[in-house]
């Protein structure tokens, strides 16, 4: 649950750690590198690290806000504690794998004062070789389920109706009113994220940026994609090896359809989505038998344990 907290000052940049040391560093001193004509505070939480890094971004930045949880508490529910806490007119849900090369901060802030309006908004994203990063996409609804499930985004990744990156594929990048903008950089103005509770903490990790977008434009706000000012982002290293990325994918797909979706939709959506993995599994089980790599094993065992989470898990 949020609550409201007097706000005193700009901006409340909020930024979760876990076992990251180096990232989470490199985030906070390019911020403030570059952090000038507006007042702030950064939150900095951190998810039960066992590494230390939190004790030593604390012995780094001394003048930070500090909330260390007891457990990992997931990307949503962490975040809503530090938007409890954040005193900011505006709020930046930030990732810690964020690298600034510019005053985006301030010009986002002028844009959103200028416009008045109920806005969630992101600048554009680049990879660590300055391409322009897939961070705009569309609302994961039943069709967008069925083109991801039986690979039509990929034989038509120009197709505004089989590609949810269409958007990201035009190569004309203007400011522009979107379904959704990815997690790794949020902002919208404090009262709002309030009045719609902030994250859904159902979402552990993945998802929750598209459930938040979703209700932002149901209670009447706009999510703006804002490319005239850049980030670098760089993703954290999360990949499909990983059974806890694998893991947590699954249960976002699986929440969302059951939040979002009808009963019929849902019938549907399950169906496309189960049969799109045993796809998948059919698919790198061939390739495991002409390349015999371990990582292509690796993601076939991480597939199939998918299978077996079930709508009612979730």
């Amino acid at each position: 649950m949020v609550r409201e907290v007097r706000k005193v000052m700009d901006v409340s940049v909020i930024i979760l750690n876990f076992n990251s040391f180096d990232l989470s560093y490199q985030t906070i001193s390019t911020f403030i590198k570059f952090a000038k004509g507006f007042t702030y505070e950064i939150i900095v939480l951190d998810n039960n690290s066992h590494d230390n890094s939190f004790t030593k971004l604390q012995q780094q930045f001394p003048d930070l806000v500090y909330i260390k949880n007891n457990e990992n508490l997931g990307f949503g529910k962490a975040n809503n504690i530090g938007l409890n806490r954040a005193q900011g007119d505006f709020v930046v849900f930030l990732n810690n794998d964020i690298i600034f090369i510019e005053n985006s901060i301030l010009t986002l802030l002028k844009f959103l004062r200028e416009k008045d309006e109920k806005i969630l908004i992101a600048p554009q994203l680049l990879n660590a070789d300055k391409s322009v990063q897939s961070s705009v996409y569309c609302f994961q609804t039943l069709w967008l389920t069925f083109t991801t499930s039986f690979f039509l985004y990929a034989l038509f990744p120009k197709s505004r109706f089989f590609n949810k990156y269409y958007f990201m594929n035009k190569k004309d990048f203007r400011i522009s009113e979107v379904d959704t903008i990815t997690g790794a950089f949020m902002m919208a103005k404090k009262d709002y994220l309030v009045e719609i509770n902030g994250f859904d903490e159902d979402f552990f990790f993945y998802g929750e940026d598209n459930d938040l977008c979703k209700r932002f434009r149901d209670f009447g706000g706009k999510v703006i994609y804002f490319p005239e000012t850049k980030l670098i982002h760089l993703k954290g290293g999360a990949n499909s090896t990983n059974w806890f990325t694998e893991k947590n994918h699954a249960m976002a797909y699986l929440r969302l359809f059951k939040k979002h979706y009808s009963l019929p939709k849902r019938v549907f959506a399950y169906l496309f989505y189960y049969s799109g993995i045993t796809l998948r599994i059919l698919f790198l089980s061939f390739h495991y038998l002409v390349t015999f790599k371990d990582i292509t094993k690796v993601n076939i065992k991480n597939k199939f344990k998918t299978l077996f989470i079930f709508p009612n898990q979730v």
